[in-house]
């Protein structure tokens, strides 16, 4: 009878397995957060439970009287803000395209109103949907990173990094940086987030008197919700991810 002998185990040098498994971690939550991004996007991220819990058509009511650029917002009714969420969340994944022929209409009647963007917002989209353009390429290379260090331990026959001390690693800092974000304010990073994202001659900030689309998303506290529910859906998607790498490392030194 034929018997397979375990590969012998190999240790790189502690400084750079360290180094090496920091990379291995960081570039697999990159990519766990990418995933989470897309799923969360798939489903207009959860904008129709988020509307109704954050009283949107309430805060519709009273803004969209007084915006200055356009008219009769708060005519519309919940399917049709969420028919505008989700062609706003359609454009900016597309590169912006469509952006200016967005269109909103009568709850009543079903009448065209107007186009729902001005010139400022349509050019901060297109800055979104640059960034969005940007992190897929960062999630492409964190993906490249994460699979070619999988590939190396296979090669080597290096012990898996630790899955619990990996996902302890990164529980401590999400809850960190939760914690940082309520010590400085989350307005006021949401703010400083924006000014060291986006052109400095291109506006972000809009009160609701001037933004349909500052209303329709009662920014900035829907993207706090959204921020919660990306980060909570992350968690999972990089366990699983791992506890896949591990379990294919681990056979590999059985082999």
């Amino acid at each position: 009878m034929l018997t397979t002998t375990p590969k012998k185990l190999v240790n790189l040098h502690p400084v750079i397995q360290s180094i090496a498994f920091g990379f291995y971690t960081i570039s697999s939550f990159v990519c766990a957060l990418f995933i989470s991004w897309v799923l969360m996007a798939s489903v207009d991220f959860a904008y129709p439970m988020l509307h109704d819990s954050m009283n949107i058509t309430q805060h519709v009511e009273k803004y969209g009287p007084q915006n200055h650029y356009r008219n009769n917002f708060e005519n519309t009714d919940r399917i049709e803000r969420i028919r505008l969420f989700t062609a706003i969340n359609d454009s900016i994944h597309s590169q912006g395209h469509g952006l200016d022929k967005i269109e909103y209409y009568d709850k009543t009647t079903l009448k065209r109103i107007d186009t729902l963007l001005h010139r400022s917002e349509i050019i901060h989209l297109k800055d979104v949907a640059a960034l969005i353009d940007a992190f897929r390429f960062t999630a492409l290379a964190g993906l490249i990173i994460w699979v070619g260090l999988i590939l190396l331990l296979y090669k080597k026959n290096i012990p898996p990094p630790n899955l619990k001390q990996q996902t302890l690693s990164t529980l401590a800092i999400v809850i960190f940086s939760a914690l940082l974000i309520l010590v400085i304010g989350p307005v006021t990073v949401f703010y400083a987030f924006h000014e060291w994202l986006f052109p400095a001659n291109h506006k972000w900030f809009f009160y609701y008197q001037e933004s349909l689309m500052t209303i329709l998303m009662k920014a900035p506290f829907l993207f706090g919700y959204i921020a919660i529910l990306i980060t909570l859906l992350t968690i999972p998607v990089f366990i699983v991810m791992n506890m896949l790498a591990v379990k294919l490392l681990d056979n590999s030194n059985k082999i």
